[in-house]
């Protein structure tokens, strides 16, 4: 009988340590803690650096032809003074050649207003004058054929960190009729608040 109650009894003490070693452990001290991924506020990032690189096809821009590029939000009150502007560059852009220009910005330039939430609401405009009034022999025939319109925009914080997403963003516009002279003076393409480019579209001297 005592052997019967001594099996029993080990018996019980094996299964009740086994059920403890199989109890999850609390090992909240020793492991580390994984924080959650913070909510990206778009507010908080604003439109750093931007750039624009003009394809130019079988017609050149002549030296002396007054250039000026702006980038900005494509709505809003005096929006073009607030952004990114290139004024006057009058060198000569040659066929079938692609050149690049890092925007300064404007001298009204409002950095809230360029945030990537109102940028979101809004879409992107990218502005191109080219102006031949008065400015060498033929200005009259002077003409410039764009090939394309790419402008690379990069989103960045206060603390100049990029932004998760749009950190470096580059859209590209192409169009048939991107040829501009004395008459057909300014080149506007523009996208939607999603960023989809929209066609672009040319404004006659007044």
């Amino acid at each position: 009988m005592k052997k019967i109650i001594l099996s029993l009894i080990c018996i019980w003490s094996l299964t009740l340590l086994q059920a403890q070693n199989m109890k999850p452990r609390n090992n909240a001290g020793n492991s580390p803690q994984t924080n959650a991924p913070q909510a990206v506020n778009d507010a908080d990032y604003f439109l750093a650096v931007a750039t624009i690189s003009l394809k130019t096809g079988k017609d050149n821009k002549e030296k002396g032809s007054k250039l000026i590029l702006r980038v900005y939000p494509a709505s809003g009150t005096d929006n073009w003074r607030k952004g990114y502007l290139q004024e006057n560059f009058t060198d000569e852009l040659k066929t079938w050649h692609t050149d690049n220009f890092t925007l300064p910005r404007a001298p009204a330039f409002d950095q809230n207003f360029n945030s990537l939430a109102n940028y979101r609401q809004t879409g992107i405009m990218v502005d191109i004058n080219y102006n031949t009034l008065g400015n060498g022999p033929f200005f009259g025939t002077d003409a410039w054929k764009v090939e394309e319109v790419a402008v690379t925009l990069e989103f960045k914080n206060k603390k100049g960190d990029p932004h998760p997403t749009m950190g470096s963003k580059t859209i590209y516009f192409t169009n048939s009729n991107m040829y501009l002279d004395f008459t057909k003076w300014q080149l506007y393409c523009k996208t939607d608040q999603y960023f989809t480019t929209l066609t672009p579209f040319i404004t006659n001297r007044p």
